[in-house]
């Protein structure tokens, strides 16, 4: 058997499960007899998309929930003498899906509700007795949606109750299953958002810990969202890929503190959890006349390669561990001023939380 859980961690699985799980909601109150609570979770459903044009790989699934949540919504507005609206309803069904038993069973009835030959008499009650009650009133139950409507004798009565009766003994069931579902469906979307909001305070927690512990004099600390910005306040090097003894220094300091976090992280988070932070260096350089001035150099990316090099040396870090690129010459960490020239002669650090491996 396929094991479904990892589709939620997709948002357009996730999406989907929400979907189905407000249809199933609107379901089983419909079924109940609280047509308000059915129409106010099918509105739900509409802020959560249902109205849509379903795409991606779970297409198919979606235009099946698309065309239940429309015949359903004509279902509650036909129990509730909103035939009008009903009859909108399933004409949108028709136009996805023209051969669907249920809109055209639903608009045979209402056109002769139109036409004087069935009298719609709204009926609302719950369960087997419901069902048998209304068999034995001569009422028709249309599509197993949970609405009914008045009917005369058209000659079949004896059918129609022993086909309500014989659905009745099967209707309990579907609820229940169609309860347990939406109860697993809540279960598994409630564990994807408890998954999120775990994983973004963890996030925020090694975010919190990189800006602080590499706090230091001649260091620029740019925290964002998803990662923090090491900016060197000085040009790292004066020329070319030959750093200046201040710079070393720096990157060397950073090394030590670096390893340092890692070790902090992991033993915080237990062997094997495969959290930490992953340390990507980016060598700048300055657009010179006659050179590229853009696309990234050979300069900035050997800039990148020695500041790893002396991140790596005094520390239990190794070369491997960190990511070197070369920047866009106009992307220094200070604007492109003549100025700023010797100051973006540099490398910047970004690091960036290590997300955990999936759980098994």
């Amino acid at each position: 058997m396929t094991d479904d859980r990892a589709d939620v961690t997709d948002p357009a699985r996730a999406r989907a499960l929400s979907l189905q799980l407000a249809l199933n909601r609107a379901h089983s109150a419909a079924r109940t007899g609280d047509l308000d609570l059915a129409a106010r979770l099918l509105d739900e459903l509409d802020e959560l998309g249902e109205s849509d044009e379903p795409s991606g790989p779970d297409a198919h699934s979606a235009h099946a929930t698309v065309l239940a949540a429309l015949n359903l919504r004509a279902k509650v507005h036909a129990q509730r003498g909103e035939l009008t609206e009903a009859d909108a309803c399933w004409s949108r069904v028709e136009a996805l899906a023209p051969d669907d038993p249920d809109a055209a069973a639903g608009r045979r009835t209402l056109a002769k509700i139109a036409a004087g030959r069935r009298h719609a008499r709204p009926v609302v009650h719950t369960g087997r007795v419901a069902v048998v009650a209304a068999a034995l009133a001569g009422v028709a139950l249309i599509g197993g949606g949970g609405w009914l409507l008045a009917t005369g004798d058209d000659g079949d009565g004896d059918r129609r109750s022993s086909d309500s009766v014989a659905e009745a003994d099967t209707g309990s069931e579907r609820l229940r299953e169609e309860s347990r579902r939406a109860d697993a469906l809540k279960e598994r979307l409630e564990a994807l958002e408890a998954g999120d909001t775990a994983a973004a305070a963890r996030r925020d927690s090694t975010l919190d810990a990189v800006a602080e512990r590499l706090a230091m004099p001649g260091v620029e600390i740019r925290r964002h969202a998803d990662d923090v910005q090491l900016v060197f306040s000085t040009g790292v090097f004066p020329y070319d890929s030959v750093i200046g003894p201040q710079g070393a220094s720096a990157l060397t300091e950073i090394g030590r503190r670096l390893a340092d976090l890692e070790s902090d992280l992991g033993a915080g988070a237990g062997a094997g959890s495969g959290t930490g932070v992953e340390t990507t260096v980016v060598g700048h350089s300055v657009a010179v006349p006659g050179g590229a001035p853009s696309g990234g150099s050979v300069v900035a990316l050997n800039r990148a390669r020695v500041a790893a090099q002396y991140l790596a040396q005094d520390s239990d870090l190794r070369l491997t561990d960190f990511r070197l690129v070369s920047a866009d010459q106009r992307r220094g960490p200070f604007p492109a001023t003549e100025a700023n020239a010797p100051r973006n002669r540099t490398v910047t650090l970004l690091i960036t939380p290590k997300e955990p491996p999936p759980a098994p």
